[in-house]
């Protein structure tokens, strides 16, 4: 069985503009996973290790930037990740 996806926080992702944040749709969870690019702390760097490691099989990254997101733009991303 799949797990839902949490359509709101695909959405928040879409939107987002901070270049420094990368965001990625954990399909183990349904959850978006926020990795902060200038955190060089040991946990963040755990966690993008992590990402990298099972990027296409566990994590899809979510581009940003479209500050107009709506429940049409989460409904394209999907399909174009073929979710």
């Amino acid at each position: 069985m799949a797990v839902p996806l949490n359509r709101d926080q695909i959405r928040a992702a879409l939107a987002q503009n901070d270049p420094s944040l990368s965001m990625y749709l954990d399909l183990e969870t349904g959850t978006v996973v926020r990795v902060d690019e200038t955190d060089s702390s040991p946990d963040m760097e755990a966690l993008r290790n992590e990402v990298m490691e099972k990027y296409g099989d566990r994590f899809r990254y979510i581009s940003g930037g479209n500050s107009a997101a709506d429940d049409a733009a989460v409904s394209s991303w999907l399909e174009g990740e073929g979710l």
